[in-house]
C-alpha cells in the first residue's frame, strides 16, 4: 500500500510540475500577457495539489527506503532533500511573486528574471523527480517491463536487484509447481521477498517490509565435502542445499540423514546414485569417480519452476552474480522465494521451517 501511495504521489508531482513549467513556457512565448496573467493565477492555486502530493511522496519515500542501503535508495534519499527545498525555497515563492506582477499587468525586467530562476528549478525538480521515478521502478523490477522489447533476445541470466527482486531476462519457460507453463515475458521481476500478492511476479511488497536481500551473519559455511566409494565419490556442499529431501526419497540406503556419515556411496550402485544426483535440485550435490573432479547432471534446457511453497529452482541460466560457492554448477541452483533463507540469495529450505506457503503475504 505505501508503495502505491508513493508512486501516485510522485507521479502527481511530476506532472504538476511539467504543467506549470509547459503553460508557462508555451504562455509567455506565444499568448498575451492576460493569458499569462490567467495561468500564474491557476498555477498559484494548484500548489494546493501539488504541495500536499510533495510531502506525501517524500514521506512515504523516506520510509520506504529507511531499511535499504543499496545505491538506488541512497540516490533517491538524496534527491528528496534537494527536490523539498527547491520547492519550497523558490518554486513557491517564485509562483506567489510572479501571480502578483501579472495580476498587476507588472511585466517588468525583474518579472522575466524571476521567471527565469523559476524555469530553471522546475526544470532541476523534473530531472530530479524523473531520475527519482526511474529508480523506483528499477528498485521494483518493474522497469524492465517497461522496456521489454528494448531487451532484445540474449542469454538467459538472473539478476539480484538488492534488497529487490529477482529479475529474469530472456528467460524461455517458466514452470508452475504443477508442471503448467506460467506467462513468461523478456524481462520479468520475480518475488523473491515471499510477500506478493502476484507471486511468482513482484508487485513491490519487498519495499513495505524492508526485506533485506544480505545472507544473515549466521550463514551455513561454504564447505564442500567428499564422501568416498570404492565405485564413485559422492561431493556434496550444504550451503547449496534447499533441503527438497528428493536423495533420501529416491535412495535413502545412500542418503540417510539419521547418522553419521549420512552419505554412504557403497550402499548402492553408482547408476542409482548418478540418478539421484541428477534429481537433486539445487547443484548441492555431484558425483566423481574415486578421486576425480566433481560432476553435476543438469537439464538441458533453460527453465526455472517453482517447487510447491518452495524456491525457485533454475536449470541452465546464468546468475549475474555468479554462483559462488566451492563446488558449485552454475547450470543448477534453487533460489529463495520465501525471503527467510540465511543463505540468500539460495534456498537453505527455510520455507519448509516458518510454514511458508504460496498464499502468503
Amino acid at each position: 500500500m505505501k508503495t502505491r501511495v508513493h508512486a501516485i504521489a510522485g507521479g502527481i508531482g511530476f506532472l504538476m510540475i511539467l504543467l506549470f513549467w509547459t503553460s508557462t513556457t508555451l504562455t509567455e512565448l506565444f499568448a498575451s500577457h492576460e493569458t499569462v496573467a490567467t495561468v500564474k493565477a491557476l498555477i498559484l492555486r494548484g500548489m494546493f495539489i501539488l504541495i500536499p502530493a510533495m510531502v506525501i511522496a517524500g514521506g512515504s519515500g523516506m520510509t520506504l527506503g529507511k531499511n535499504r542501503t543499496d545505491a538506488l535508495a541512497s540516490a533517491k534519499r538524496k534527491r528528496m532533500p534537494v527536490i523539498a527545498a527547491n520547492g519550497l525555497l523558490i518554486l513557491l515563492p517564485a509562483a506567489w511573486f510572479l501571480a502578483g506582477k501579472a495580476a498587476a499587468g507588472e511585466f517588468d525586467t525583474v518579472f522575466y528574471a524571476v521567471q527565469v530562476v523559476e524555469l530553471c528549478a522546475g526544470a532541476a525538480n523534473l530531472t530530479m523527480m524523473g531520475l527519482n521515478i526511474r529508480d523506483g521502478l528499477t528498485m521494483t523490477g518493474r522497469l524492465g517491463r517497461f522496456n521489454a522489447q528494448s531487451a532484445g533476445v540474449g542469454q538467459p541470466i538472473i539478476e539480484e536487484r538488492p534488497s529487490g527482486p529477482l529479475v529474469a531476462k530472456n528467460v524461455p519457460r517458466l514452470t508452475g509447481a504443477a508442471g503448467e507453463r506460467l506467462d513468461v515475458q523478456p524481462v520479468m521481476a520475480l518475488c523473491r521477498c515471499g510477500q506478493s500478492k502476484t507471486k511468482p511476479y513482484c508487485d513491490g511488497s519487498h519495499n513495505d517490509i524492508g526485506f533485506v536481500s544480505e545472507p544473515s551473519p549466521g550463514r551455513t559455511p561454504d564447505e564442500l565435502r567428499v564422501f568416498k566409494g570404492k565405485r564413485i565419490d559422492v561431493h556434496y556442499n550444504r550451503l547449496l542445499c534447499s533441503h527438497a529431501g528428493e536423495c533420501g526419497k529416491r535412495l535413502n540406503a545412500v542418503f540417510d540423514t539419521t547418522r553419521d556419515p549420512w552419505i554412504v556411496p557403497d550402499n548402492a550402485a553408482p547408476d542409482q546414485i548418478r540418478d539421484t544426483v541428477q534429481a537433486c535440485p539445487s547443484g548441492a550435490l555431484s558425483w566423481s569417480e574415486p578421486g576425480g573432479m566433481a560432476i553435476h547432471i543438469c537439464g538441458k534446457d533453460p527453465e526455472i519452476t517453482l517447487e510447491r511453497n518452495g524456491p525457485f529452482r533454475v536449470t541452465r541460466i546464468r546468475l549475474a552474480s555468479g554462483v559462488q560457492t566451492e563446488g558449485a554448477s552454475a547450470d543448477k541452483y534453487a533460489l529463495c522465494r520465501c525471503g527467510a533463507s540465511k543463505n540468500k540469495p539460495f534456498c537453505d529450505g527455510s520455507h519448509s521451517e516458518i510454514g511458508w506457503t504460496e498464499q502468503s503475504a
